[in-house]
């Protein structure tokens, strides 16, 4: 069973034991969700049916200050040839170099790519050997967020969704 019908099953469950008991404030008392959400449950799943009780897959923002793609991959090849100096250093030297950097950017860089520590830019810099001239996609370490879903009960189950159809998590770390 793949997370996406858990979810399914556990917000179907909420309406379930609702209508069993046949008292919506009991049954949500129970499943240890608001009434606001129950109703919120039973109308979407009235309108859009069981498909619409599936968590929402949302894109991640385009924030309007983040940093261009060509400063990334200066930011990235500049890491690639000095990787244990800290963000300081390095936007201290591009800045030298005629490279308009910010400690702030280089450090924000780092984090997007999981380059946050002297061991991950070690590691990087070892397993991408010959890459220089790639593209900066290439020159990124491959982050991966993996959501593991545990077998929950129907609030938690229910409360993980909303956590996740309301907030766009971003990338582990």
């Amino acid at each position: 069973m793949t997370s996406r019908e858990r979810v399914i099953r556990a917000k179907l469950s909420i309406l379930a034991i609702a209508a069993e008991l046949k008292n919506v404030a009991k049954a949500c008392r129970l499943s240890g969700v608001s009434r606001s959400q129950y109703y919120s449950l039973r109308r979407t799943l009235n309108t859009q049916g069981r498909d619409g009780l599936a968590p929402k897959i949302r894109r991640k923002p385009v924030m309007p200050n983040r940093t261009p793609a060509s400063m990334e991959r200066q930011i990235l090849l500049k890491t690639h040839s000095n990787p244990t100096v800290s963000y300081v250093r390095l936007a201290r030297q591009m800045t030298l170099d005629g490279v308009s950097v910010t400690p702030g950017m280089v450090r924000y860089v780092w984090e997007r790519e999981g380059l946050s520590t002297r061991s991950a830019r070690l590691r990087w810099v070892k397993g991408a050997k010959g890459h220089i001239d790639s593209p900066a996609v290439a020159l990124a370490p491959s982050v991966t967020a993996t959501s593991s879903v545990s077998l929950c009960g129907p609030a938690e189950c229910f409360a993980q969704a909303s956590r996740c159809s309301s907030a766009h998590s971003s990338p582990t770390k």
